[in-house]
């Protein structure tokens, strides 16, 4: 199979030249058949996928989880496999893969969110508008990694709680929600670990439900979350499930993996094993900022 390199520019942005001397050092070293593609505003990750759809490759995104999500859902039904090169400020399905991975071939989960794939989260309420904030504070003076706490702090103060109705297990719970989060993998908004007892392929997926509660609780939930010690809450509820159904009256954006997803209904079923990933840590280790 050949490797495919794909680098997203918007990420690496002044550093595309020097990561593509690194691949092709560590590619001819190794002997590997590779090819290095490079998105931009005239050529997009679907166009470049789209060339490689009737081919057998290991597609190997160099960017954030945003990139590796638009990877996953232009190679479904192909014969293409999934690599990654962590190389954004998150980096979130990275963390985990560390944990759970051997090098080589895995199987991992898939989830299918109405026509949308994703491997590691999903989430409604803060976290999503947390998410989609962060674009506000795209701004060549804010440094990349401060973007995401600056979006907490200015979707705390903003926020408003989502009124959901979640069917799950043959029940029904309707409320309103500070945030739901679906979890295939453990961390999410750049290394905050939701859901520890998250497995790639245990064939579950754990949901969070966390109904409305007033800002000083919301605080010490934010801060406990980094450190993966918000479970014994008792604001919090954990379901596992392979299946679920979460409505609203009105259009609602939710984020998997890194990208929105807009709907008033999103029917979200697991699919075990869906999905190869090639995982080489040295490879990564060696390309990786």
């Amino acid at each position: 199979m050949k490797y495919i390199f794909l680098i997203n520019s918007f990420t690496v942005d002044k550093h595309v030249d020097k990561l593509a001397c690194l691949i092709k050092e560590y590619s001819e070293d190794k002997k590997i058949n590779y090819k290095i593609e490079i998105n931009s505003n005239e050529v997009s990750t679907e166009d470049i996928l789209e060339k490689y759809k009737n081919s057998e490759n290991i597609i190997i995104p160099i960017g954030g989880d945003g990139i590796i999500n638009r990877t996953v859902n232009g190679i479904i039904n192909t014969n293409n496999k999934l690599g990654f090169i962590p190389y954004g400020t998150g980096n979130d399905f990275y963390r985990t893969a560390l944990k759970e991975f051997n090098v080589g071939l895995n199987k991992c989960d898939l989830v299918k969110v109405n026509d949308k794939y994703f491997i590691n989260t999903m989430c409604f309420g803060i976290d999503a508008d947390i998410a989609y904030n962060k674009r506000l504070f795209k701004s060549n003076f804010i440094p990349k990694d401060i973007r995401y706490t600056l979006s907490i702090l200015y979707t705390f103060f903003k926020y408003k709680s989502k009124h959901l109705t979640i069917k799950v297990n043959d029940e029904i719970i309707e409320d309103d929600y500070t945030t739901i989060a679906l979890c295939n993998g453990d961390f999410y908004g750049g290394g905050y670990y939701v859901s520890p007892n998250s497995k790639l392929n245990d064939g579950v997926l754990d949901v969070l439900l966390v109904p409305i509660t007033n800002k000083l609780s919301m605080i010490k939930l934010i801060l406990n979350m980094k450190k993966g010690k918000h479970l014994n809450s008792n604001k919090i509820r954990i379901l596992n499930t392979s299946k679920i159904k979460i409505s609203s009256d009105e259009n609602i954006t939710a984020n998997i993996d890194g990208e929105d997803i807009t709907s008033k209904k999103f029917d979200i079923e697991l699919i075990k094993n869906g999905i190869d990933i090639y995982f080489d840590k040295e490879m990564i280790l060696k390309l990786k900022r």
